[in-house]
């Protein structure tokens, strides 16, 4: 079994080739637990007796998760066909697919970039993570 290594807010590595490329970072597992304490707002009481509820914007937590993981793309494009800027809203509009792929990869591989773990019908945009990259 290779090495761990235990996830950093500090690390960075590239997916990609030189036309498509994604510069990310593994998910800590804290930025989950604060972005749903931030998008968690309490609700009062259905009726008597019964204790408040919570509720949870969820698309918000998704922002959040793709605005900490992806930190910079090359190769993607709005709809003017132009470079698309690397921001929260723009993250988000990511096909889905992309988005699957991207927090999949973030999960399997190490600080340098190589995969800790065996990729299951997943494909880097280009190759495997780490290819062409830092």
């Amino acid at each position: 079994m290779a090495k761990i290594d235990l996830i950093s807010r500090d690390e960075a590595f590239e997916i990609g080739d030189e036309d498509c490329r994604f510069v990310l970072r593994r998910l800590d597992p804290n930025v989950i637990r604060e972005s749903r304490q931030r998008h968690t707002r309490r609700l009062e009481a259905e009726g008597p007796g019964q204790p408040p509820r919570e509720e949870i914007d969820e698309a918000e937590v998704d922002k959040d998760i793709l605005d900490y993981i992806v930190q910079d793309w090359k190769g993607v494009l709005g709809p003017d066909g132009q470079e698309a800027p690397c921001t929260r809203e723009n993250k988000y509009l990511l096909p889905p697919s992309v988005k699957a792929q991207i927090l999949a990869t973030t999960q399997v591989v190490n600080r340098q970039g190589n995969l800790t773990g065996t990729l299951k019908n997943l494909s880097a945009p280009s190759g495997a993570p780490g290819q062409g990259g830092a």
